[in-house]
């Protein structure tokens, strides 16, 4: 990760394309994303978010195809009550669908919330790509100045004689959130298998 921030916009591109593909485990790129932004201006931080985030809706975007072709191999999806919700859900409000999309994305939701849903009906990827980058750019976006507006304000209220390791502590931050990632993909697994054989046992 670090070599692919020392890469910078391209790096930072890979790096939430990559991150975003898998909806089991989601790779925190927080570390690389957050040293870039400390030593940005304004206009970079801007385009370090959008980057960022045009890599993370093209990951999430692949992600729902995959998503969408496991979900098609399930036998009588139609009965369920999660299928026949989303379906008239669609059909009544189908340009909510690509707001709703954005909110998701917009903000620190898990992606499968929207994605799973969605792909049990089969619904053209060609209409979440674009929602889904604007959101993650959104999300970014915002990101990026809350965290260097936080940055700059600790920078204010730390004496100048103390030594204060930003690298380390970002180090920490990132330890603690891939804890957190691995913590909320084992139990996002154990609730999906579980729902699945609830839905199961319903059908049958």
């Amino acid at each position: 990760m670090d070599r692919m921030a020392a890469w910078g916009l391209p790096g930072m591109f890979i790096l939430g394309l990559v991150s975003n593909v898998t909806l089991v485990l989601m790779i925190p790129y927080n570390l690389p994303f957050f040293a870039l932004v400390l030593y940005a201006d304004t206009l970079e931080l801007i385009a370090l978010g959008t980057v960022t985030g045009i890599g993370a809706g093209i990951g999430s975007t692949i992600s729902y195809a995959v998503a969408r072709t496991l979900v098609s191999r399930v036998h009588n999806l139609s009965d369920s009550e999660l299928f026949r919700w989303t379906q008239r859900t669609i059909e009544e409000h189908p340009y909510t669908i690509p707001i709703f999309l954005f909110v998701v994305l917009g903000v620190p939701l898990p992606d499968f919330l929207v994605i799973v849903p969605l792909a049990m009906i089969h619904y053209p990827w060609q209409k979440m790509l674009i929602p889904m980058i604007i959101g993650k750019i959104f999300q970014n976006v915002v990101v990026a100045f809350m965290f260097r507006y936080a940055a700059d304000l600790a920078s204010r209220y730390v004496a100048r004689n103390i030594n204060f390791d930003v690298t380390a502590g970002l180090g920490l931050i990132f330890i603690l959130v891939i804890a957190y990632q691995l913590e909320r993909a084992q139990q996002n697994k154990l609730e999906a298998q579980a729902k699945a054989q609830k839905e199961v046992a319903v059908i049958n």
